[in-house]
């Protein structure tokens, strides 16, 4: 029994039809932002492309710029347009050398405000869960007062949640409050980076008198040679949006460290603090740096945990060496990737190791009172959890339907014959 030509054509068109669609890739998100240097006032733009309904959604806003000591600041993301909306989100603020900061959100005839004053390290750190709706946000400013001594700011705003809405949209803000400095945009789409873009605050350009065509004197190049920005010498340290992480490193001039929703923690581990993504992806530390995360009071004095570091690759967890600092947790790291800070179940049910402490200097703002962290050995880690199996797409299911279809018919005409 021989199938004719026609419908043996029509078999191979209808396999071959199923094989493509089952090996198209899915769309990936983009996200591009434009202009690259902006003047006070001006708008900057997200371009965002095929982002799909329950993608993890983060946009950390940092501002960097110079302030007379002990003068008043501004810096404001506001007219801030979002076509998306972010649900089970929250909204993230922080402000390095202030004496006091505000943050001011304003929709519509809706205004919320929440302010302090700052301890003696001059960090302010403020977080809330909600959803953040989409529309037009008026406002969306820090303001405050600069701590005496100090010259110079760091301001972040960090939104983060589950998108809802249009899969195309442009997410923009004007900038105000600052008339140089620079301004670092990070995206992150389900813990993926996406964008990051360092923006250059330009001062206003001022109108100059003409010239009388005599003294005008023609330049040898038409063009102003760039300089680049030396590294900064010696240690550095970034401070997540909370303040509680920080990365400590050599040779390098920002890294940024983003709240990212937890997953895929082992039965047997506790997350202690948030997951940290550090930014850009890229970086790679050399000499290696210290990840370094505040261990908080235990709301049971009574319980004692054994605590170490966790990293997150590939949907699995695995721990990294860890060792006990006063009360803090550090790890040497030697590249990017996503950090918590964990413990195993209290050591009543599994043995820990306690490790040599040696008193640190407290880092600011960052550090709670209490006794010398336990710390669990690397012998003690159990496998992470195993990857799970990533839901069929669209595309595989349509695909196996095509091929499937060309089955039946093909058995089909066989049959008849």
């Amino acid at each position: 029994m021989t199938m004719k030509k026609p419908e043996y054509l029509s078999v191979c068109v209808l396999f071959l039809m199923g094989i493509l669609v089952l090996s198209s890739p899915v769309l990936a998100v983009s996200i591009t932002q434009s202009p690259d240097q902006i003047s006070r006032g001006e708008r900057l733009t997200l371009s965002i492309r095929d982002l799909k309904n329950e993608d993890t959604f983060s946009l950390l806003i940092e501002g960097r710029f110079a302030v007379p000591s002990g003068s008043s600041f501004l810096f404001a993301t506001d007219n801030f347009q979002m076509p998306i909306s972010l649900t089970k989100g929250e909204l993230i603020a922080y402000t390095e050398n202030t004496r006091e900061t505000m943050l001011e959100v304003k929709k519509g005839d809706i205004t919320v405000g929440v302010g302090r004053q700052t301890g003696p390290d001059g960090i302010f750190s403020y977080s809330e869960k909600r959803d953040v709706g989409s529309g037009t946000y008026d406002k969306m400013r820090l303001t405050g007062t600069v701590l005496p001594g100090k010259t110079s700011i760091l301001t972040r705003l960090q939104l983060l949640g589950s998108k809802s809405g249009p899969d195309n949209s442009d997410i923009s803000f004007t900038v105000d409050g600052i008339d140089e400095g620079s301004i670092i945009l990070t995206v992150l789409v389900n813990d993926r980076q996406e964008l990051f873009k360092q923006v250059t605050l330009r001062p206003p350009v001022t109108a100059t008198l003409p010239v009388p065509d005599q003294y005008i004197i023609l330049p040898t190049s038409s063009r102003t040679p760039t300089v680049a920005t030396p590294l900064p010498e010696g240690p550095q340290t970034f401070s997540s949006v909370d303040g509680l992480a920080s990365v400590t490193a050599t040779g390098i001039s920002y890294a940024g460290l983003l709240k990212i929703p937890p997953k895929d923690v082992p039965p047997d581990w506790i997350l202690i603090s948030s997951v940290y993504s550090i930014a850009p992806d890229s970086l790679v530390f050399l000499p290696a740096a210290t990840l370094s995360f505040a261990i908080p009071v235990p709301q049971n004095p009574d319980t004692s945990y054994a605590y170490f570091i966790g990293t997150y690759d590939n949907r699995a967890w695995s721990m990294v060496p860890s060792t006990a600092t006063g009360t803090m947790i550090e790890a040497q790291i030697e590249r990017a990737g996503a950090f918590a800070l964990m413990a195993y179940t209290p050591e009543s049910t599994i043995p820990a190791t306690s490790a040599a402490t040696a008193q640190g200097t407290k880092p600011a703002g960052t550090m709670t009172p209490g006794a010398a962290p336990k710390v669990a050995s690397v012998a003690q880690a159990s496998p992470s959890a195993a990857p799970t199996r990533a839901p069929l797409s669209w595309f595989v299911i349509a695909g196996a339907l095509v091929a499937g279809a060309g089955l039946v018919i093909w058995l089909r005409k066989r049959n008849q014959i």
